[in-house]
Parts: C-alpha cells; sequence; structure tokens
C-alpha cells in the first residue's frame, strides 16, 4: 500500500514537456523562413557564419540548426554588392533627370510653337520625344526643312550632356507610296529616321555609338488611318532616349 502511494507521488512530479511542441514547431518556421531567404539571395559566406553563430548560440546553448558540415558558397566576385546603390533609388533619380530634360525641351517647343506638331512624354523605356512630319518634311520626302534645321540643333544641344542610347524610329501612315526614291513606306521612314539622326550627330557632343535607327513604316500607327488627322499623327519621327539600364540589341558584326 505504501509503495503505490509512493508510485503516485512520483507520477504526479513528472515534469509536463508539452511546451516542447510549440517550441520545435517555432523553430521549423525560423528555419523554412531562413532557408527561403537563403534562397532568394546572394550570401556573404562571413557574414553567413556570423548568423550560424548567432543562431547557434540563441538556441539550445551551442546546438544549431545549421549543421556544421553546411555547404557555405562562397562569394562570387560578379555577384551584387550589398552596398551598391538601390536599383529603385536609381530609377527614381533618373526619371527625376529625365523631367529635366523634358521641361526644357517642352519650353523650347513652346518658345518655337511647335507645341501642336511636338509631344514629350516619359515612358518606362526613357524619354520619348514625338515630332510630326509636317515639322520636318515635305509630304513623301525625307530632306528636312531648313526650319527643320534648327529643331533638330536645338534638340542635340539640350540632350549633349547626356549618356543614354537613343533610338530614332520613323514611321508612315497607311497610305502607298511607289517612286523611284521610295518604293514602300518602308524606306521612307528609314530615310527619314536616318537624316534625322545625321544631323543631330553634327554635333560634337554626341556620341554615334549611342544611337541607332529604325524605320517602322506603317505599322505602329498612335491614331486610327481612316481620318486625315489620324494620318497626320501617324506621320512621325520619334526620339527614344533610353533609361541607363536599357541598351539596344547588339547587332550582328
Amino acid at each position: 500500500m505504501k509503495k503505490n502511494k509512493g508510485m503516485k507521488k512520483k507520477h504526479e512530479e513528472h515534469i509536463d514537456e508539452t511546451w516542447l511542441i510549440p517550441y520545435a514547431d517555432m523553430l521549423t518556421l525560423l528555419l523554412a523562413l531562413f532557408i527561403v531567404l537563403f534562397a532568394m539571395s546572394q550570401v556573404d559566406s562571413s557574414k553567413f557564419r556570423e548568423l550560424k553563430r548567432a543562431l547557434e548560440s540563441a538556441f539550445s546553448g551551442g546546438v544549431g540548426i545549421i549543421s556544421s558540415d553546411s555547404n557555405i558558397p562562397e562569394q562570387d566576385d560578379n555577384s551584387p554588392n550589398p552596398l551598391d546603390p538601390d536599383p529603385l533609388n536609381e530609377f527614381l533619380l533618373e526619371d527625376e533627370r529625365l523631367q529635366q530634360y523634358k521641361k526644357m525641351l517642352d519650353e523650347y517647343f513652346q518658345e518655337q510653337g511647335l507645341e501642336k506638331s511636338v509631344t514629350n512624354s516619359i515612358t518606362e523605356k526613357g524619354l520619348q520625344v514625338s515630332i510630326q512630319e509636317m515639322a520636318l518634311f515635305d509630304s513623301g520626302k525625307a530632306i528636312l526643312h531648313p526650319e527643320a534645321l534648327d529643331v533638330i540643333t536645338n534638340i542635340s544641344v539640350i540632350l549633349g550632356d547626356m549618356d543614354n542610347y537613343v533610338e530614332i524610329s520613323g514611321h508612315t501612315d497607311n497610305l502607298p507610296i511607289s517612286t523611284s526614291e521610295f518604293p514602300s513606306n518602308w524606306e521612307l521612314s528609314v530615310a527619314r529616321s536616318l537624316n534625322v539622326m545625321k544631323y543631330m550627330l553634327t554635333n560634337q557632343k554626341l556620341n554615334p555609338a549611342r544611337f541607332s535607327v529604325v524605320g517602322y513604316g506603317e505599322y505602329r500607327p498612335i491614331r486610327s488611318n481612316e481620318t486625315e488627322e489620324g494620318r497626320a499623327a501617324n506621320r512621325r519621327v520619334e526620339l527614344l532616349i533610353l533609361r541607363m539600364f536599357m541598351k539596344p540589341p547588339p547587332t550582328d558584326g
């Protein structure tokens, strides 16, 4: 009888270990979180070891979650440095810079009374300057107006301090053209963009290696070709000053 009472007392004094279950769950969640963060980032090996030691010290007096034989990736010389500028911050700074250039162009075109034939806008790709045909060429021609030379010159002066790549594209309406000089709208659009680029590059501050031309013919309309007003809007040359992180595709050769 006394023996049974002793066993009962010993059983009642048994330590409650149910707290280990949520504790283990917490450790599992921490491990899962660490693995996700590890997979999403370039890891600096020295910081990895410091984190490992900190975790080992925090849990169970040195019994670490990460085993001592874990493979610690070596820092790649080409991997991003955490001290490098924040890409988002760089994007915002460049956006502010493009806005300043846009403001200068807007003011110039207003002074020249060209605000109806020239539009400037900030796009995802960069600063786009769209100049309608009437401000540059005669219908069906690719020779710049004498007045257009001043416009192109002033644009090149404003952009002279920029290191961005610049893409100049020619566009037409869908009315067919067939002359000895321009068998189709393709040739006309290319010739127009090329002539604009050539004249811009008379400014010695501009780097020719950063310029490219393309002709889209009638295939990139911004308005309907069903009306004369729409066709006039589609006949244009666009200058796209690309953001610094955007480069034109490499060419063969």
